[in-house]
């Protein structure tokens, strides 16, 4: 066993590490090993090149674009990708936190249709209530069945103002519905804070984007200085980032101990120890579900095996390998997959996902299908969300939006009260006579 290095490394995002890393033996023994390979490669561009007669021009290196992105989608993998120059300019610019589109975390097998893992909230896929796990099965017409990721992310990208048209379904209902999305600028505010009732903290992160760690560490020092005695941190619907940041953040809940660690081809391990500041003991709950992934899976694993805090919430995605980006020469890179994470008591989640302490369902609660956008906050509320709501679905709809609870958050406060030994009253009931009423 090994001990963590100090580097950036990517979950869903990226690790950047030069092809000159590669040693002039290694890439020796791979080119003379692959000549017979690359020699039918050359010859079956040589005989397109030579007899194809279509509509399209013949591009000797569109040609051989096409021969790597097979090799990689080969892999049946959908977090290894092969991209163009273009590609990797529109990859760098996502994880920057600013682009054109409408706002979601996207997941592509070949041979199956577009599986949405999180929408990113405060974008259109979120105000239209899409949730992780639909799918996607047409863009403007176009079944993604026929799309590779890279097809379908182009796609749902485009000149802030115009509009998509998704055809989506949901495997819980097992309905399908068609909605249509407006692009726009996406900008990225990957932390929200603020005090709840009985003195308690919540802190929201939608992304473990680069170098966010001093944001989350600074608003968790100000809910302090406010007199927390107890935290929320919300997790769901953030499908990860860097395992750097996982690393930094999961380290300021846990004392001692490790964070999570890595194997790869090799079968080393490689563990990385928790770092940094470390926030104190008091009462915490993470708030989890199925849009949860990957970094966000890191932390939440930690907190689980340590028995630190609650997890409350739904299952996570189960997302539980890491990824690399390695650029080429010639301005292209491939994405791919080179390790496996696992929680500190030796779990991989990798298509399994993490389970709450509590299982608390969000249900009907997504406008998209039935009316409601789900976690409504403030921001939601000033814009007077519930006017568009009354609009489309009328006046009792409107009603029960406009006293929508959290669910997965009010169980979150009722824990912590507890703990505490603040009180409580339950604000659930209310809701649930609310929609007895209506139906």
């Amino acid at each position: 066993m090994k001990l963590w290095k100090k580097k950036i490394t990517l979950l869903s995002i990226i690790l950047i590490f030069s092809v000159n890393c590669f040693s002039e033996e290694t890439k020796n023994k791979g080119f003379l090993g692959n000549i017979r390979e690359l020699k039918e490669i050359s010859d079956i561009m040589d005989i397109v090149g030579d007899n194809y007669v279509g509509e399209k021009t013949i591009d000797r290196k569109i040609m051989l674009q096409g021969a790597l992105k097979g090799i990689v989608e080969s892999l049946g993998d959908p977090h290894s990708n092969y991209f163009t120059e273009d590609n990797m300019k529109d990859f760098k610019e996502d994880i920057k936190g600013k682009y054109p589109g409408v706002g979601m975390i996207i997941q592509k097998k070949p041979d199956d249709v577009l599986l949405v893992v999180s929408p990113i909230e405060d974008t259109p896929a979120y105000r239209a209530g899409i949730k992780p796990r639909d799918k996607i099965l047409t863009i403007d017409g176009i079944s993604t069945l026929t799309l590779t990721s890279d097809e379908s992310a182009k796609k749902l990208k485009g000149e802030p103002g115009t509009k998509v048209k998704l055809n989506i379904y949901r495997e819980k209902l097992k309905e399908t519905k068609e909605v249509e999305l407006t692009r726009e600028v996406i900008k990225l505010k990957y932390v929200k804070s603020k005090m709840l009732e009985n003195g308690i903290g919540y802190l929201r992160l939608t992304q473990f984007g680069e170098n966010v760690y001093p944001d989350l560490a600074k608003e968790l020092n100000k809910l302090q200085k406010k007199g927390m005695k107890a935290l929320v941190f919300d997790l769901r619907s953030n499908p990860g980032g860097a395992l750097d940041q996982a690393v930094k953040i999961g380290s300021m809940f846990i004392e001692k101990g490790k964070i999570v660690s890595t194997k790869g081809k090799t079968k080393e391990e490689e563990v990385a120890l928790r770092e940094g500041k470390y926030f104190g003991d008091f009462p915490l709950v993470i708030l989890i579900n199925g849009g949860s992934a990957s970094a966000s899976e890191i932390v939440a694993g930690a907190v689980k095996d340590y028995k630190r805090g609650t997890l409350i919430g739904e299952k996570s995605f189960g997302k539980g390998s890491v990824q690399t980006l390695i650029p080429l020469p010639d301005g292209d890179g491939i994405k791919l997959t080179i390790a496996k994470y696992y929680t500190p008591n030796d779990i991989s989640i990798h298509g399994v996902g993490i389970e709450p302490d509590i299982k608390v369902e969000e249900k009907e609660n997504y406008m998209l299908f039935d009316g409601f956008v789900t976690n409504i906050n403030e921001e939601a509320q000033k814009e007077n969300k519930v006017e568009i709501i009354k609009e489309i679905k009328g006046d009792k709809t409107a009603k029960e939006f406009e006293e929508k609870i959290d669910v997965q958050l009010e169980k979150a406060v009722e824990v912590l009260s507890k703990k505490i030994g603040a009180p409580y009253i339950p604000k659930v009931e209310k809701v649930i006579k609310n929609k007895n009423k209506t139906k």
